[in-house]
């Protein structure tokens, strides 16, 4: 399945990192980019297991691995990525795998609000449950951070799974608010099927290509044939304007 690319023509700053602070070095400064369009990555970061360390309470010079039972089932926590807010504040996304899942069973993304200072990091705050979430026990497969959606950044995580040769995946907008995230909006953005028996052969990639940040936003597809859908913030969330045009599986 294609990674998710959200793109705009806006030209401002997005998955951009303020400098890395001082009591972590480690910490990854980023790279400028554009605004849009916005990459969501697969890659883990390997660098940021004092941040980990600090979100799941483990000692220090421990293995940036953590298990943690949650409604009964066993979760083995990894970091993935960190976004640096101002005034120390770094946001931390660990993916959360399930052992032994079934097809159709989720993993977990744990989101972390993390206080830096000359001390080290320290947790203010842990969230589960936000964002998209793969099959066959996986978290999020994608994620990437964006400052141009809203006056707060936005978590954009990405996940979904193949269905007797139907692939979906699914895009969620979390928006990283100064008292905890709250996940805002979500999408199709990809689909494809032909794989299995008898399945109309199809396939849609998704873009966010325009958006009034913190009003609305528009997902253009390509594929199979073009669609343009709108999403309009109404009583705390992004709603779809009309009908879903993107088929499931």
């Amino acid at each position: 399945m294609r990674k998710s690319v959200l793109a705009a023509a806006v030209a401002l700053s997005a998955f951009v990192s303020p400098a890395a602070s001082a009591f972590d070095p480690d910490t990854p400064a980023g790279e400028p980019k554009p605004a849009f369009p916005v990459t969501l990555d697969s890659e883990e970061d390997a660098t940021i297991g004092l941040a980990f360390g600090a979100a799941f309470g483990l000692a220090k010079g421990a293995e940036p691995t953590a298990t943690r039972e949650i409604d009964g089932r066993t979760y083995q926590f990894r970091p993935a990525a960190i976004h640096l807010l101002p005034n120390n504040v770094g946001v931390l996304l660990s993916l959360g795998s399930l052992e032994d899942a079934g097809h159709s069973e989720g993993g977990i993304n744990a989101i972390h609000y993390l206080q830096g200072g000359p001390s080290g990091w320290r947790r203010k705050g842990e969230w589960l449950n936000l964002g998209s979430v793969g099959t066959v026990g996986n978290a999020a497969t994608a994620w990437g951070f964006s400052d141009a959606l809203g006056r707060n950044p936005y978590l954009v995580t990405s996940g979904g799974g193949v269905w007797q040769g139907c692939a979906i995946s699914n895009a969620t907008l979390t928006e990283l608010a100064p008292d905890g995230p709250v996940d805002r909006a979500s999408f199709t953005d990809s689909m494809s099927s032909g794989a299995g028996l008898n399945q109309k052969e199809q396939g849609f990639d998704g873009q966010i290509t325009a958006a009034v940040p913190d009003r609305s936003f528009a997902v253009t597809y390509s594929g199979t044939r073009a669609i343009r859908q709108q999403y309009v913030l109404k009583n705390g969330k992004y709603e779809l304007v009309g009908k879903d045009r993107i088929p499931g599986c």
